[in-house]
C-alpha cells in the first residue's frame, strides 16, 4: 500500500478558505492506488493567542495545563479540514495525537516521541479514508497529554511517515522551498532544488525555521524522503534526500542565523551544572567546557536556566546571536576559517566562540546587527 504523508503548517490552514483549497487540490491530485495521511498545525496564530490568554491569568502557567490548552488548536484544524474534505466527496476521519498512537516522554511543553503505535490509522487507510492527524501533540505512558515544542507538527508528520513506511513526506508551508539564506534578509539568496539530511539538519539547528531539527533526525534515521513546498502554489519545492553530490561539491551551501540567544559563563563543577540543567528539561543550544562552563540557551529557556543556576556562580550573562556557515568542505579548511574570521572582524563584529559542526562552522557573536553581515558573507561565499 503506497502511503504519502502531507503536513500543513499554521499559515496553510489559517482559515476555511485555505482548508477548502487543500480539499480541492487533494481531490484533483489523489491517486487511486495511494493512501494519504494529513498532519495539521493550529490555525494561523492560534497557539500564540492561547498562550497569551494563559499568561493573562498566570505569569508562569502550569505546563501540564498549558499542554491541555494548546492541543486544542490542532484539534480545531483537524476537524475543520476533515469537514472540508467530506464536503468535496473525500472520505476522511480526524485523530488527535493520542488517538494516532504518538507516544512521548513525560516532559510537558517539549516532549520527545518515544514510540508510534498508529494501528487505528492503518485500519482507516485500508478502508480508503484520508486520515487527518493533529500535529504537535501526543500522550505519555502515564496517559498525560503532551506537546512536542515548537515545530512539533513537522516531527509528528515524519514520525508517522517512518512508522507507516511512507513513500515520502511533504511539508507544506508559506515558502516554496529551502533557500541558501533567509530570503527576507538576504535578497540574493537562491532556492535549493535538493539538499541532504546533514546539511539541512545543520541549517535547522542554526536557526532556519523551514523545518524542525527533530523531524530531520527522524527522516535521516529512517531514510524518509522529504519535500518542502508551498501550500499556495503546490509547485515543486526542495527535496531533502540521503545524499546529493551538489552539496558536497560546494564550499558553502547555505547560511543560517539564530537570534535571541543568551550566553552564560558559570563557575563550578561542570557535571553538576549540566545535571541541574538536565533536570530542568532545558534545551541547550550549545555549550563548551574550559575553566568554566559556557552555556548558550534560547530566550524561552532564560528564566528556567537562571532558576536552575541559583546555587552557582554565574560570572557573565549576555545576549548573543549565531551565524552558521554550512558546507561539507569548510570544516577542514584552515584557510577558509582564517578568511571567514577576517571578514567577520572587518564588519566590527565581536566573536565570542567559534564552533566546528558536522557540516560547517558556527560563530557566536555579540553584535545585534547581523543582517549586513549575512549579506556580506552570502555575497563572498555563495553568490
Amino acid at each position: 500500500m503506497r502511503i504519502i504523508v502531507k503536513k500543513f503548517g499554521g499559515s496553510s490552514v489559517a482559515g476555511t478558505d485555505q482548508m477548502r483549497n487543500i480539499a480541492i487540490r487533494l481531490n484533483q491530485e489523489m491517486e487511486p492506488d495511494c493512501r494519504y495521511v494529513i498532519v495539521v498545525s493550529a490555525m494561523g496564530d492560534t497557539t500564540d493567542k492561547l498562550t497569551q490568554m494563559a499568561q493573562e491569568l498566570s505569569k508562569k502557567p502550569c505546563k501540564r495545563e498549558l499542554d491541555m490548552l494548546l492541543t486544542a488548536g490542532e484539534r480545531i484544524s483537524m476537524s475543520l479540514l476533515s469537514i472540508a474534505l467530506q464536503e468535496h466527496g473525500i472520505g476522511s476521519i480526524s485523530f488527535t495525537g493520542s488517538q494516532s498512537g504518538i507516544i512521548t516522554d513525560s516532559h510537558h511543553g517539549n516532549a520527545r516521541i518515544i514510540d508510534v503505535t498508529a494501528f487505528r490509522i492503518r485500519e482507516e487507510l485500508v478502508s480508503h479514508k484520508v486520515v487527518i492527524v493533529a500535529g504537535f501533540q501526543g500522550v505519555s505512558r502515564e496517559k498525560e497529554v503532551t506537546t512536542l515544542g515548537r515545530g512539533g507538527s513537522d516531527t509528528s508528520a515524519v514520525a508517522l511517515a517512518a512508522y507507516l513506511n511512507a513513500e515520502k513526506c511533504e511539508i507544506f508551508t508559506d515558502v516554496d522551498g529551502i533557500y541558501s539564506a533567509d530570503p527576507r534578509i538576504v535578497k540574493s539568496s537562491v532556492k535549493l532544488t535538493e539538499i541532504d539530511y546533514e546539511t539541512v539538519l545543520e541549517m535547522a539547528y542554526g536557526g532556519a525555521k523551514v523545518i524542525h531539527p527533530r523531524a530531520i533526525e527522524f527522516a535521516k534515521k529512517y531514510d524518509i524522503p522529504l519535500e518542502i513546498k508551498s501550500s499556495f502554489t503546490f509547485n515543486p519545492g526542495t527535496f531533502i534526500i540521503k545524499e546529493t553530490l551538489l552539496m558536497k561539491e560546494k564550499m558553502v551551501t547555505s547560511l543560517s542565523q539564530k537570534t535571541d540567544l543568551y550566553r552564560f559563563v558559570i563557575e563550578g563543577d561542570a557535571l553538576k551544572l549540566l545535571n541541574a540543567i538536565n533536570k530542568a528539561n532545558i534545551e541547550i543550544f550549545d555549550f563548551s567546557i574550559n575553566e568554566n562552563l559556557i552555556l548558550i540557551v534560547e530566550k524561552e529557556y532564560y528564566d528556567d536556566t537562571l532558576a536552575s543556576l541559583k546555587s552557582y556562580q554565574v560570572s557573565e550573562v549576555c545576549e548573543v546571536q549565531s551565524i552558521s556557515i554550512i558546507g561539507h568542505r569548510v570544516i577542514n579548511d584552515i584557510g577558509f576559517l582564517m578568511q571567514l574570521i577576517k571578514d567577520v572582524k572587518s564588519a566590527k563584529t565581536e566573536i565570542k566562540d567559534v564552533k566546528k559542526n558536522a557540516v560547517g562552522i558556527t560563530l557566536i557573536i555579540a553584535s545585534s546587527e547581523v543582517d549586513e553581515l549575512l549579506n556580506k558573507l552570502h555575497k563572498n561565499y555563495i553568490n
